[in-house]
């Protein structure tokens, strides 16, 4: 079967343009690897000055071949990347690898060069990856690639592996051998001047030869679209991500509460939950997940069986179990009459099963055997504190003899270094760890994998919004250069996108006209002053409420406009807003902001004035947002019992919730002139379908606005 990279990922013919027979060279070493890594192609080095590289043929210029080239691999000099570049235009080859660097990664002048060089071999039809990568191989034995500078040869195994890094590359393929796990194929993808990550997830989406994919990445190449191919690739196979960049320090500052709390990394937390991307913060963690995905059968459930030869470890198991959202597995009768029949009467054979420090390798075998047929049982955890009587080896053979059937079987060896040089060898050896955490944490993400294999793939809401009335809102604000729309524009925006809104009403700075707007929606009320620059206006004293008559309503005006003067907005309330007051009901918070790198942001939280101080918070990106998406977010607040009910109080209905978000996603998607906005709060009530929007606030870009269709769309 053929496939648009083939001629990348498979080459039959691969030109390493710079070639030379220095092996402290780039071109030396990359050429070396290929010819002793097995390449089953055909190879042509490329130098003018040679006439013989390792016994080779070498090749004075690309042009001077008779051959058909799949891959050329262009390892010269900087300033002569372009020629090169030419070279494999007019040679009409398939597909390049561009390792030299110096170019954006080294500033505006490198920067320039990199975008020549894409723009020729872009123009040409020639893919590429780089440049300033370290190459790429392919284990399969039809192939045998390895066009990379990496000091250490690659493994075959079952995982994919891609880095933005090539420095990180390197450090992950030498702890991988170390560990004895190996790799189908491997990309550095460098700048990503063309190829990306995207690229490869199509390439490698329906490989059989590629079961696991691992990506290390600083940035997202188009987020959005590795979010919407994810979300398939994942059905079929696992995607785990080792993503840089978690902190905030490089957010920009906002002003709604959904601006302040969407930082650098929130973006990449949302775009893994909605893909079913499993993301992992260190080099060991993508490879203890890798390794459990690729050699495990599917998990069934989150029931856990430990087995061990000692205590401590077996509870210090359980705990991160626990943590996880794994379940410590109630064992049946028959197994502990089983187990209890097998093992000395000093045992434990309830879970964790301890089978004491001079448990042989056999009894781990039987131990293994009778847990693994369990019903109650969905993974065995197997943990081995250097048995004084008996070969560890031994014990990791018996393992691995017992753990052929359906149920996954992972094992903890805490024993000397020197046991895992050897214990990659034994066939059907079980994923390995040196301690418990880790081996827990990556079942765990077993588990999230079947539950992402299982869940039905729902297409994006697609709510019907009155667009007219939203995009006059927007153009009106434009052309007052307002860019928070005041407090009736904002409702009204809401109110066109579908939310329930608390009656309302604006009026013009007169007390009598506010007196007849808090009669018409009724008593008692909240007076919020509106105004250019008043977003916040709970800070500057422009909010009362719980005002139930009309004498309460002129002592508030006075009151307000004073303590506005005193805070230096004195005529800053040119209009009233006055909102009827909602008994009851539970404060949440409807929002979104407009990442750069991620496009709109969806967020859902405990809402009122303290959402900035708890941070209960969930994003979601709106380009791909589903009811699950919303659903989702919702159960993974840590504070949804006051939401569900507690201590004896009913539940609100979170229906309103899930349809407000869905809602907020396409009006993010279908109106980029919104910069963020605020629903804060929306309330939530234990009858079914109420909800009330009580406050928002919705920024505008104009530059964005002025382009936006009369329409919305």
């Amino acid at each position: 079967m053929s496939r648009p990279l083939d001629p990348l990922l498979r080459p039959r013919s691969v030109a390493v343009v710079g070639a030379s027979p220095r092996e402290t060279s780039l071109g030396g070493m990359v050429l070396r690897r290929l010819v002793d890594g097995g390449f089953r192609g055909t190879i042509y080095p490329v130098n003018p000055r040679q006439e013989q590289i390792h016994g080779l043929r070498c090749w004075p210029s690309l042009d001077a071949i008779d051959g058909e080239i799949d891959l050329a691999v262009i390892v010269v000099p900087r300033d002569a990347v372009l020629d090169a570049a030419d070279a494999c235009c007019a040679r009409r080859v398939g597909a390049a690898a561009v390792i030299t660097a110096g170019f954006r990664e080294a500033g505006e002048e490198g920067a320039a060069l990199e975008a020549e060089l894409t723009r020729r071999l872009r123009g040409c039809g020639i893919r590429f990856i780089g440049p300033n990568c370290m190459g790429l191989f392919n284990t399969h034995p039809d192939v045998g690639l390895d066009v990379t500078f990496s000091p250490t040869p690659p493994l075959r195994g079952p995982l994919a592996f891609a880095s933005q890094s090539g420095a990180l590359g390197v450090v992950v393929l030498n702890i991988a051998w170390d560990r004895r796990l190996g790799f189908s194929q491997f990309v550095s993808l460098g700048n990503k001047a063309d190829l990306t990550e995207n690229d490869l997830l199509d390439a490698w989406a329906d490989d059989p030869d590629v079961p696991v994919i691992l990506l290390y990445l600083e940035s997202f190449a188009d987020a959005p679209g590795f979010l919407a191919r994810a979300r398939e690739v994942t059905r079929r196979k696992p995607v785990v991500l080792l993503k840089a960049g978690r902190t905030g320090a490089g957010a920009r500052a906002a002003s709604s509460h959904t601006g302040a709390l969407a930082v650098a990394d929130t973006g990449t937390d949302a775009l893994c939950a909605q893909a079913g991307v499993h993301r992992v913060d260190t080099v060991d963690e993508l490879l203890d997940v890798g390794s459990v995905l690729a050699a495990c059968p599917p998990l069934r459930g989150p029931r856990l069986a430990v087995l061990t030869n000692a205590g401590g470890p077996g509870i210090m198991a359980v705990d991160e179990a626990c943590r996880a959202g794994l379940e410590i597995a109630e064992l049946s009768d028959a197994t502990r009459q089983a187990l209890a029949g097998r093992l000395p009467p000093q045992a434990s054979t309830a879970n964790p099963v301890d089978i004491l420090p001079s448990g042989s390798p056999d009894d781990y075998a039987f131990c293994v055997e009778r847990l693994a047929d369990d019903d109650g049982v969905d993974a065995v955890l197997t943990i081995t504190v250097t048995p004084p009587l008996f070969d560890p080896l031994d014990t990791l053979r018996a393992i691995a003899r017992a753990a052929t059937g359906d149920t996954p079987v992972v094992s903890v060896f805490m024993v000397r270094g020197e046991f895992f040089l050897e214990a990659g060898s034994i066939d059907g050896a079980p994923p390995l760890f040196r301690t418990p955490e880790p081996a827990v944490r990556a079942l765990a993400h077993a588990l999230r994998d079947a539950a992402v294999r299982a869940a039905p793939r729902l297409p994006p809401a697609d709510p019907a919004l009155d667009e007219p009335r939203i995009a006059d809102v927007l153009q009106r604000a434009v052309a007052a250069e307002r860019s928070w729309l005041d407090a009736g524009d904002a409702m009204r925006v809401l109110e066109a996108a579908g939310l329930s809104i608390a009656p309302w009403a604006e009026c013009d700075d007169d007390d009598e006209a506010v007196i007849a707007a808090a009669r018409a929606v009724g008593w008692p009320v909240a007076l919020k002053a509106a105004g250019p620059g008043l977003v916040h206006k709970s800070d500057a004293g422009g909010v009362r409420l719980g005002l139930a008559d009309e004498d309460a309503v002129r002592d508030a005006l006075g009151a307000m406009r004073a303590r506005l003067a005193d805070a230096g907005h004195a005529g800053a309330a040119s209009r009233w807003f006055v909102q009827r007051m909602l008994a009851g009901g539970r404060e949440v918070i409807v929002g979104a902001h407009r990442d750069p790198q991620f496009g709109p942001l969806v967020m859902f939280g405990l809402g009122g004035r303290y959402v900035e101080v708890f941070r209960d918070v969930a994003f979601r990106m709106a380009s791909s947002m589903t009811e699950a998406d919303a659903e989702a977010m919702i159960r993974s607040l840590r504070g949804l019992p006051l939401l569900t009910g507690t201590r004896g109080e009913p539940g609100v209905d979170l229906a309103p919730a899930r349809e407000a978000l869905v809602r907020v996603a396409a009006l993010m998607r279908r109106f980029p002139a919104i910069a963020e906005l605020d629903a804060n709060p929306l309330l939530l009530f234990a009858e079914p379908e109420r909800a009330a929007v009580v406050d928002a606030r919705v920024r505008v870009d104009a530059e964005r606005a002025q382009h936006e269709p009369a329409a919305g769309g």
